[in-house]
């Protein structure tokens, strides 16, 4: 059982705290229960930035020390890598990898 007024669990037969509020149903809860705000303000925003081999730092080829130099210099601006990958990017006549690198930072 639910309480109507602020959706606490209340045992069978018991009476929530929250202004002594009689307990309903859980299936009908669950059709009018709204999550309090105050569950969703602590959530951290993110900015996101992609890295690929167009990027300023490879003149257009890939080169390891060249990324970790990308990597570290983003790094000081608070950015951090969460995932990278390659892509196939069409081409004249064949299709070429790319390399991709997505950084994360709080916003």
């Amino acid at each position: 059982m639910f309480c109507a007024k602020c959706g606490r669990e209340v045992p069978d037969g018991g009476i929530c705290m929250c202004e002594q509020q009689p307990p309903v149903q859980q299936f009908q809860q669950q059709q009018q229960f709204q999550p309090p705000q105050q569950q969703f303000m602590g959530q951290q925003q993110y900015q996101y930035h992609v890295l690929t081999m167009k990027d300023k730092w490879f003149s257009g080829k890939f080169d390891p020390q060249k990324l970790q130099d990308a990597l570290n210099a983003y790094a000081q601006q608070g950015w951090r890598l969460v995932s990278c990958a390659t892509a196939d990017v069409p081409g004249f006549g064949t299709a070429r990898q790319e390399f991709i690198a997505v950084l994360e930072r709080k916003a």
